[in-house]
């Protein structure tokens, strides 16, 4: 039994990659572009700096009134900033981080349904760990597929979608 394609829409047809074979461009998606992705990135890690700059600085001068207390927490708080900022980004309503709303992108599951708060979170771990165990490799992924994945989106089965085909 043979099964057809979903038709796509219209503003896909001249698009590049409309006729790329995924779920992805099946729900009528195009994927974001890594240098999109990139930049969005840079955005995102001034974001998260500056987020755990904050708290940091919170934590020591709160440090002060819990006899140093406090200071034993400034390096796991560090550590969880990047997680909590994506996965309350990426389950919100926009699903994407700040970085990539103001480059026009948005994260979708390959099935179409909403990223939730575990996704978004699991997202940014699996980045780092793919990052720091083979910091080549999980770009060069990106550049040899049709929909654009990075290593940690195919773990997820999440992709990166531009604006206006969304």
């Amino acid at each position: 039994m043979q099964t057809t394609v979903p038709q796509y829409k219209s503003e896909l047809a001249g698009a590049p990659g409309a006729g790329w074979n995924s779920p992805a461009t099946a729900l009528g998606l195009a994927p974001g572009s890594l240098f999109l992705r990139m930049l969005a990135y840079g955005v995102d890690l001034f974001v998260i700096g500056s987020l755990a700059l904050l708290l940091t600085l919170a934590l020591f001068v709160l440090g002060f009134l819990s006899f140093g207390a406090s200071w034993l927490l400034i390096a796991p708080v560090c550590a969880a900033v990047p997680a909590a900022y994506s996965g309350l980004t990426l389950s919100s309503q926009a699903q994407a981080t700040l970085g990539m709303r103001l480059f026009g992108l948005k994260m979708r599951t390959v099935e179409g349904t909403p990223i939730d708060f575990l996704t978004g979170a699991g997202h940014a771990l699996l980045f780092y760990v793919f990052v720091t165990t083979m910091t080549p490799m999980i770009l060069l992924v990106g550049l040899f597929r049709h929909d654009r994945a990075l290593l940690h989106d195919l773990v997820l089965r999440v992709r990166l979608v531009a604006r206006r085909y969304y």
